[in-house]
């Protein structure tokens, strides 16, 4: 039960669920370091099949240990990279894919997995402007942001998309 399905009919899909203590968008890398067991066998059923999984902000509870209660937003993220090291432990690099709202809890142990939606992204039009405004925007915080640390950037890569350039400004 806990591997991710292809969608149903009704438009949802089976997925794993890893809560966090944070908010992970499309488009945005997450390094995680995998030690729970019931984490290292999602993961690796993840990997096997070249599946993805949600990540999840948590509601109530705490990362290690019991499983939490998760937010209804999460994102879709996809393994890039893995590294098995001691005793099965893993470090991997995941990239989130697609926001989705979960609508069911189907299981709690070992691990979270639920039913969920993927929410399509509307675009607006005739916001140029608006965008281009925001874009210069997001260029001056990514500067002021590495200025702040002692660091230095000539060029800040600035999304295309509107609806990325909002993950990107989120994220940071």
């Amino acid at each position: 039960m806990s591997q991710p399905q292809d969608e149903s009919p009704d438009g949802l899909t089976t997925l794993p669920l890893f809560p966090l203590n944070l908010v992970l968008f499309p488009g945005m890398d997450l390094p995680l370091h995998i030690f729970e067991q019931r984490y290292r066998d999602m993961i690796g059923e993840c990997l096997d099949k070249d599946a993805p999984f949600g990540v999840v902000l948590i509601k109530e509870g705490v990362e290690v240990g019991d499983p939490a209660d998760p937010e209804r937003i999460g994102t879709s993220t996809r393994i890039l990279s893995s590294e098995i090291l001691d005793q099965g432990r893993m470090n991997i690099l995941t990239r989130g894919e697609r926001r989705f709202e979960i609508e069911e809890i189907v299981q709690r142990v070992p691990h979270i997995v639920g039913r969920v939606r993927f929410l399509v992204e509307l675009e607006g039009e005739g916001y140029a402007e608006l965008v281009s405004q925001i874009n210069e925007a997001y260029v001056t915080l990514v500067q002021n942001l590495t200025a702040l640390t002692g660091g230095y950037t000539s060029r800040v890569s600035v999304p295309e998309d509107p609806v990325a350039l909002s993950y990107a400004i989120a994220a940071n």
